[in-house]
């Protein structure tokens, strides 16, 4: 067993186990980057609440992923196991099995996204949403990470930070309101947007998307930050992230510049909009993305509306 400080590991040797650096918390994405050895029958990804992983006495698991590439049955005539089987541990005895399509590729690549809210896992394959398990064990009791069997890990990547007060400890300063799978158009009414609020959306843009946006507005009805995605599309063959705001309901300047262009149709990513004095930071799956810094003076306070628009399934949102 080793603990691991760093949000990343590169290329660790399989078996592998090692403490997660900071914990399990809502808002805590893990990512597993990797291949599917050429002859791999299985392997398993696990979420333990302890340190003894594996034998006949193993620690509780809350979260078993068992990847299966079985070329035949267990009997002469029975069928082969290719599915994604999730399941938990408790008292060394197996829960009840969830099981999904496995759509991964021997000798190919894929990526293994751990998304941890309040209530369940989010769990997505190559950007796309594969499945939800909800949580049978308390995700405060989740120690370490232990990956096996016929794979090789590219890197281990940990994302997401807890929700931390001005006196240091772990403590949230607002109650979490935590929205699963809300209707589109969607609007959600708040009292300013001032540090430490954050504001977290996972979403999926649809295979037809042209665009969809996440505006921030005040009583007034003015933008306050206008976020806006543009899909690729012949008009913009790039595609496009742009902010904006308005004044006496006139569009201002916009901004357009951007490191890249993250969004892609089908896969879902993770956007947080973290609140500061004078802007909002905006971080796309883990990475900071761009900081759209208010116009006006006293905005934040003023800021009573989240609304999300367009072309998108939102598959979870969080205000912390």
């Amino acid at each position: 067993m080793t603990e691991e400080t760093n949000q990343s590991v590169v290329r660790p040797e399989v078996p592998f186990a090692a403490l997660i650096p900071g914990g399990v918390f809502p808002g805590r994405a893990i990512v597993v980057r990797g291949h599917v050895n050429e002859k791999s029958s299985r392997f398993t990804i696990d979420l333990c609440c302890g340190h003894v992983v594996s034998g006949d006495h193993r620690d509780d698991k809350a979260l078993h992923f068992n990847a299966r590439f079985d070329h035949k049955g267990p009997w002469p005539f029975g069928k082969a196991d290719r599915d994604i089987v999730m399941n938990s541990l408790v008292n060394n005895v197996w829960g009840l099995e969830h099981r999904v399509q496995n759509h991964m590729e021997v000798n190919q690549p894929f990526t293994l996204r751990i998304l941890v809210l309040r209530d369940y896992y989010k769990l997505t394959l190559n950007g796309k949403f594969l499945c939800d398990f909800v949580h049978r064990l308390s995700i405060d009791r989740i120690a370490c990470i232990y990956i096996d069997g016929c794979i090789q890990v590219d890197e281990i990547q940990y994302q997401g930070t807890p929700q931390v007060n001005q006196s240091g400890d772990n403590t949230p300063t607002n109650e979490l309101i935590s929205i699963n799978k809300p209707a589109i158009p969607f609007v959600h009414q708040m009292d300013g947007f001032v540090p430490p609020r954050r504001l977290k959306v996972t979403g999926t843009p649809k295979m037809s998307a042209t665009r969809f946006e996440f505006d921030f507005q005040n009583k007034k009805e003015e933008y306050v930050c206008h976020f806006r995605v543009d899909l690729p599309f012949k008009d913009v063959p790039k595609g496009a992230v742009v902010r904006n705001s308005t004044k006496a309901d006139v569009w201002q300047e916009e901004e357009r510049d951007i490191p890249t262009f993250p969004f892609k149709f089908g896969h879902t990513f993770d956007m947080i909009f973290i609140a500061r004095v004078d802007s909002i930071e905006v971080v796309v799956d883990g990475l900071p993305y761009c900081i759209f810094h208010y116009r006006f003076p006293q905005t934040a306070a003023g800021i009573s509306s989240f609304k999300i628009y367009g072309d998108i399934v939102v598959q979870n949102f969080e205000l912390l």
